[in-house]
């Protein structure tokens, strides 16, 4: 098994999503538990992606029951809840992490999205990321799957490269900072 990459809040200035990403945030979301599916219904065509990883303090330790927000575009890079054809609540959730910090996403490869306002050349597939947890700082990230990426984040990054492993696997930990 490879190290965790991690993905952590800036000390000093917080970073946030920029207007592209929450163009397509859509609030009240399901709850879902630390070993999760963001499709909701089964057989979502696609690329299999598995996301895995540990939310932890600044301090090493676990963070038991953080919320790990994502949402992403599907395999034809539309978002749920922009199109009727699309159940308003796919491929989207709260993942509520077990009391280890531990988180197991299940999902697929997002393409990039067709729709997107300020769509640019640039833009590529990734799942849109925050983390919450009481007592801490918010961390949010969009998170690009990209094979042979490297497995460590800069502290300040909106947007982190993370390695994706020939079998569809991401393996990161995000480090929350206190408030």
């Amino acid at each position: 098994m490879t190290p965790a990459s991690t993905t952590t809040a800036p000390q000093a200035e917080h970073a946030c999503l920029d207007y592209v990403d929450r163009e397509f945030y859509l609030p009240a979301q399901r709850v879902l538990p630390w070993n999760a599916n963001l499709a909701a219904l089964p057989g979502e065509p696609g690329t299999p992606l598995h996301l895995t990883g540990v939310v932890r303090s600044r301090s090493g330790g676990p963070l038991s029951g953080a919320e790990i927000e994502v949402w992403h575009a599907d395999a034809d890079g539309c978002y749920s809840g922009y199109s009727v054809e699309i159940l308003r609540n796919n491929l989207r959730g709260i993942v509520v992490t077990c009391a280890g910090g531990r988180f197991d996403i299940a999902t697929v490869q997002p393409a990039p999205c067709e729709f997107s306002s300020a769509r640019s050349d640039a833009d590529v597939g990734h799942l849109n990321v925050i983390v919450h947890a009481r007592g801490f700082r918010p961390l949010e990230t969009r998170l690009v799957p990209t094979p042979g990426a490297s497995r460590e984040v800069v502290a300040s990054a909106v947007e982190s490269l993370v390695d994706l492993s020939a079998g569809g696997e991401v393996s990161c930990d995000f480090v929350l900072d206190p408030i």
